[in-house]
């Protein structure tokens, strides 16, 4: 498929890109691999976007934007891109059921978890494993640990108590880097056991439920029987599908505007709705204003 501009990614920058090009005229094509919204479906509450006083969850306010986005008819298509090549003022795109090109690329493909490397992959495909809480928000009555003390694995937690779940977050330090006000949500939720100084050293399947997690805590092992564990231990930038020849040309093609980058792909701690989106927005009125600059001096 040949394209003008190509965004890599549906998750609210974007979004936010697509729909502000649209506004100025430009159509884009996004390339989605999951649904629209990206990390959105897995926030327990949002609090501090604009518009909303009393909080909205996540779910919720993603399925708003994928609805915003449906009405200016925005082509989008579901496909994992894997590879990004750049040949004499094209970009390359390979997909995994297409190949497209593009002379402007938009990279909102946001960010991919870091997963420990001595846990069984097979857990994951099974779905006892998993890195956020995507396929686990409907989930009741069940015990589920949580790896990770961070903003997500606190805000995970809320979502799944939320569910009549009994969680274990495992924190392996002692301190907890999640913003204040999870920590007092958490902290006082009976749904919910917090324990510091705690690390997960493996997991093995229990014949008829789940998993049991050995755990190293203040030199004792203990053990942990679990239906689900999640990983909530960091993310990097989703950037797999860049490879060591093309990163050598990031900077020369940002600066030519034929490449962008925007959302949390590019924000490292700063992660944030607000930001992702005025990201998206930004980067679509300069995408406008370089191509309306290259028209008049043609």
């Amino acid at each position: 498929m040949n394209e003008r501009i190509i965004i890599v990614g549906f998750g609210p920058a974007g979004m936010a890109c697509a729909i502000q090009l649209k506004r100025m005229g430009l159509d884009p094509l996004i390339i989605e691999k999951n649904k629209p919204g990206g990390m959105l479906y897995n926030a327990n509450l949002i609090e501090n976007y604009p518009g909303f006083p009393g909080g909205i969850p996540g779910d919720k306010l993603a399925d708003l934007l994928s609805k915003q986005a449906s009405r200016y008819k925005i082509n989008v298509v579901k496909d994992t891109v894997f590879n990004v090549e750049y040949e004499k003022g094209i970009f390359l795109l390979k997909g995994i059921a297409a190949d497209y090109t593009c002379k402007i690329l938009v990279i909102a493909s946001g960010t991919t978890p870091i997963i420990p490397h001595n846990f069984p992959g097979d857990l994951f495909i099974k779905g006892l494993v998993h890195t956020d809480i995507s396929r686990l928000r409907k989930t009741s009555g069940k015990v589920i640990g949580i790896v990770g003390a961070g903003d997500a694995a606190f805000d995970y937690s809320l979502t799944l108590a939320g569910k009549n779940n009994s969680v274990f977050i495992f924190n392996r330090g002692d301190r907890i880097k999640a913003m204040k006000v999870l920590q007092g949500k958490v902290l006082i939720n009976n749904k919910i056991k917090y324990l510091d100084n705690t690390v997960v050293e493996s997991l093995e399947i229990q014949p008829g439920r789940g998993l049991q997690a050995l755990c190293n805590s203040a030199s004792s092992i203990q053990k942990y029987s679990l239906d689900y564990l999640i990983f909530a231990t960091g993310r990097d930038p989703a950037l797999e599908m860049i490879g060591d020849e093309f990163r050598k040309k990031f900077g020369k093609l940002q600066d030519e505007h034929r490449l962008y980058l925007a959302g949390d792909v590019k924000n490292g701690i700063f992660r944030q709705l607000s930001i992702a989106v005025g990201d998206g927005v930004r980067t679509a009125m300069e995408i406008f204003q370089h191509e309306s600059d290259q028209q008049n001096r043609e």
